[in-house]
């Protein structure tokens, strides 16, 4: 006989199915809608009764779900997005047996993923784009994987025949003409927050992402090399940046109000010895506002640092290395940008070998 619970907590409502039949032990599962629910549970009395019930055969997407996230995901640093994803996910498909999950389930799934208007952040209400429905796969068939060789609760991983989604060349915006000094004479104007100016200074030069800086310790800081150790980013590995002398010059005069701790953070929120890294987000709004900067993100400061790199004629390669990237993937949006340094590299040697013939 199988019974519906009614399960609430302050934020949401579930639903908690169980079955009990003689002979057999009590079998329960959990999901976010009634109807949901009853199904699943009609299909487990069904196949008990015909004799198909095998125990190992009937876990759910949301019991893979629930294991992976108690086992795994508190491991990985992207654990709160990738948790994000899997929610969605389970809301979906959860009450889905993983045997019957297959490549058609999960690409009906993502069409309504593209359609629907993200719930989550900062893009709130926002249909999201080929390249975070790509990351909502990625972050199931991780799961998936788990299921296939480590719990052996399925044979195949439904996700591995889908083709990912086009993604595109991603966003160029970098700061152009005098926005560069109108951004930094607003963060300037910030005076109750004069780190507001490092942090912007930073990002421009070095290319790293806000986390990398707000996460910055004392120790990170390397005055006599000339160079800013990130001990942990986000693709894992640990790199060094050139600390330039507009940076230290600001840095030095930074350094008079701040801790001289070692360990300490060097963007603490404010307070004795805080173990919290500043929060810049209205800092960061009415600095942008300030210097009328349009369409513009803190995290174009990334691209701002690769497009000077690129137009001054480094290499995909070095920029590569200074941001961070494992291939050179991420920085061919930025290889047109060299295309006028490699002209004048070629009219040079030209010119030297050919003289004037």
């Amino acid at each position: 006989m199988a019974t519906i619970e009614v399960r609430k907590s302050c934020s949401k409502t579930s639903y908690r199915a169980r079955v009990r039949v003689k002979g057999y032990p009590q079998i329960t599962a959990s999901f976010a809608r009634k109807t949901d629910a009853k199904r699943w549970a009609a299909g487990i009395e069904a196949d008990i009764h015909s004799g198909r019930y095998f125990p190992e055969t009937h876990h759910t997407l949301s019991d893979a779900i629930k294991r992976y996230s108690d086992q795994h995901l508190p491991q990985l640093k992207d654990a709160a997005k990738r948790s994000q994803h899997l929610s969605w996910w389970n809301n979906q498909i959860g009450h889905l047996r993983l045997a019957d999950i297959k490549s058609d389930t999960i690409s009906k799934c993502r069409s309504d993923l593209q359609t629907q208007p993200s719930t989550f952040g900062r893009h709130q209400g926002r249909s999201r784009s080929d390249a975070t429905v790509n990351r909502y796969v990625a972050s199931l068939s991780a799961m998936f994987t788990f299921a296939v060789n480590e719990w052996e609760w399925v044979d195949k991983n439904p996700c591995s025949k889908l083709k990912k989604l086009r993604e595109g060349s991603g966003r160029t915006r970098f700061l152009i003409q005098d926005e560069p000094s109108s951004l930094l004479t607003a963060c300037r104007a910030e005076v109750e927050h004069p780190e507001l100016e490092l942090i912007v200074l930073i990002a421009m030069t070095t290319g790293m992402r806000r986390g990398e800086i707000l996460n910055l310790r004392q120790s990170d800081i390397d005055r006599k090399r000339g160079r800013i150790l990130i001990r942990e980013s986000k693709n894992g590995d640990s790199r060094s940046v050139p600390l330039v002398s507009q940076v230290q010059s600001v840095l030095n005069a930074l350094s008079t109000v701040t801790s001289i701790r070692r360990d300490a953070l060097l963007f603490p929120q404010p307070g004795t010895n805080s173990e919290k890294p500043l929060v810049i987000d209205r800092l960061w709004q009415r600095a942008r506002a300030a210097a009328e900067l349009t369409d513009f993100r803190f995290h174009d400061l990334r691209h701002t640092a690769a497009s000077y790199l690129a137009m001054e004629g480094a290499g995909l390669r070095e920029i590569a290395d200074i941001l961070g990237h494992k291939t050179l993937a991420m920085v061919k949006r930025y290889s047109h940008l060299t295309e006028d340094h490699k002209h004048q590299t070629v009219s040079r040697m030209a010119d030297r070998v050919l003289g004037g013939s």
